[in-house]
């Protein structure tokens, strides 16, 4: 049996460590929350249009003075505290860094194959090297490569199947060897 264990390496919000404490807020973004709450309860202007509510809760956080931006100031201040506290406690899951959160991919994995695509445009940019610019090679290779028959881009799917096996062959191989007792490489 092959296990598997993912690196995870998108850049999307899902690749932040669930237990990481969460970031403390500005006295800026606590007025809001609490302008939010006090809009919905009294009915005084509709939350649910964004940017009108934000333009609008911006501009009497503009006109507040400093004596009335003062609690605010020092929720901020106990909440960035908190934040501090936590993370000073905070140990990162596995997988995940202390500084940032994303998942890091292990620097042994194997690097993927090259797609069909990319196959073809190595060729194209040999033949037109000469011919044309970078921009007008990719913008170019791209509209050859979308008008090519599948008998056309039959060698490139080739090259594109054998570099996929051999990856394939390597990342299971390494995996293999770490249910050996060593680390998994994907």
């Amino acid at each position: 049996m092959v296990h598997l264990q993912v690196w995870n390496v998108s850049s999307g919000k899902n690749d932040k460590d669930p237990n990481r404490p969460k970031k403390a807020q500005s006295a800026y973004f606590i007025f809001m929350g609490d302008y939010r709450n006090h809009c919905k309860m009294t009915g005084e202007s509709n939350t649910s249009n964004v940017t009108e509510f934000t333009k609008m809760a911006s501009a009497k956080w503009r006109a507040m003075g400093e004596t009335e931006r003062e609690p605010y100031d020092q929720r901020a201040a106990a909440d960035k505290q908190r934040y501090e506290h936590q993370m000073s406690m905070y140990v990162p899951a596995p997988g995940f860094s202390s500084k940032g959160s994303r998942k890091r991919k292990n620097p042994d994995a194997p690097k993927k194959p090259k797609s069909a695509y990319l196959h073809f445009l190595d060729a194209f940019r040999e033949a037109n090297r000469d011919k044309l610019d970078h921009k007008q090679i990719i913008s170019q290779g791209a509209a050859a490569w979308s008008q090519l028959t599948d008998e056309q881009k039959l060698p490139y799917n080739q090259k594109y199947a054998v570099e996929k096996d051999k990856y394939n062959a390597l990342l299971q191989s390494m995996n293999m060897g770490a249910a050996g007792g060593g680390g998994s490489y994907y």
